[in-house]
């Protein structure tokens, strides 16, 4: 006697339309973003706006975390080629926390952008902020793909083709995000020739000699040392203090105050609080002034947490501005 076999209907799953409601709602409110609240303005923006953008450098790197997880495990996936019913379901939280906190650190970054008219006008950080609008809006499309495709049971491509563009995304946002924090040739500045080569840079420069900050003379005057130490004052002796101190904070893509001092002219010009220093009267300068005040006045220079500078270069600062503040002054 012939037994029938008797087909058991896969059960129906229930379509993610709650899932593609919601992320059209946060797509909406990114995008909204930008264009409701303008050009950043500090002045009138409450503490509790820089409080939470604070938390930007803190919830970054979570979805950059999950994102190269999950790649790992389509990748996992796709070469290995078992256990794809179980990759189809696992990825599904970590595709929602990925997404979540991708919108997470995207409002603490805007509103740390908003929170301050630093960045106002920064090509860098405009870009950089638009990168990881862009990334997070990208996260939560795949998010919602994700969740109808396990739905459907349907073809698995699409989605991973948009994971995949979007963890590229998220590499060129980051990369913006770390050239503001560290300067655009962070990554670049110690590459050996034939990397540059490849990256389309020059050859580094042969390497000068370090010169330290010299000590004052024993009548306290920094003049003998500057001139016996070396034959270009500001190029060896000025130049090197601002960059231990000061650049980190004011250079290109992060100039605090709108004031840049990783270059002579920029140093001279200044930026929102007027030109930074006042030839021949360094007590006048407005560098000279915010490093003179207590370490624990809010103007001091360097701010809290960053090392501060030294009598003897300070000294040197003050007699280099005195004396003219002469760029190629021997």
């Amino acid at each position: 006697m012939a037994v029938e076999e008797i087909e058991i209907p896969s059960p129906k799953r229930r379509k993610p339309w709650g899932i593609t409601f919601m992320g059209l709602l946060a797509i909406a409110g990114l995008i909204s973003m930008p264009i409701i609240a303008g050009e950043p303005d500090g002045e009138k923006m409450p503490d509790i706006v820089r409080f939470m953008g604070h938390f930007h450098p803190v919830l970054l790197h979570l979805p950059i975390g999950v994102f190269i997880l999950i790649v790992l495990q389509e990748l996992g996936a796709i070469f290995g080629r078992r256990h794809h019913e179980q990759v189809a379901n696992t990825a599904m939280f970590p595709l929602f926390f990925g997404a979540a906190s991708s919108i997470l650190a995207v409002i603490a970054g805007f509103l740390l952008y908003q929170g301050t008219d630093d960045y106002a006008g920064n090509a860098l950080a405009e870009r950089h902020l638009w990168g990881g609008l862009i990334f997070a809006v990208a996260a939560v499309v795949t998010y919602v793909l994700k969740a109808w495709t396990v739905a459907v049971s349907g073809n698995p491509a699409f989605y991973r083709l948009l994971l995949f563009g979007s963890v590229s995304i998220m590499g060129f946002a980051s990369h913006d995000g770390a050239s503001i924090t560290h300067g655009e040739d962070y990554l670049t500045k110690y590459a050996p020739d034939p990397i540059r080569k490849l990256m389309g840079l020059e050859k580094k420069k042969s390497s000068e000699k370090k010169t330290p900050a010299p000590a004052p003379t024993g009548d306290g005057s920094p003049v003998a040392a500057v001139a016996a130490a070396s034959p270009v004052i500001y190029t060896e002796i000025v130049a090197p203090i601002f960059e231990r101190r000061c650049v980190q904070c004011h250079k290109a893509g992060k100039a605090k105050g709108k004031y840049r001092m990783d270059t002579y002219e920029l140093l001279v010009k200044g930026g929102k609080e007027g030109p930074g220093i006042e030839i021949g009267k360094s007590a006048n300068s407005n560098i000279v002034v915010r490093m003179d005040l207590p370490t624990d006045d809010e103007e001091h220079m360097p701010p809290e947490g960053k090392p501060d500078i030294e009598d003897h270069e300070l000294a040197v600062i003050k007699w280099w501005i005195d004396n003219g503040a002469d760029e190629k002054k021997a």
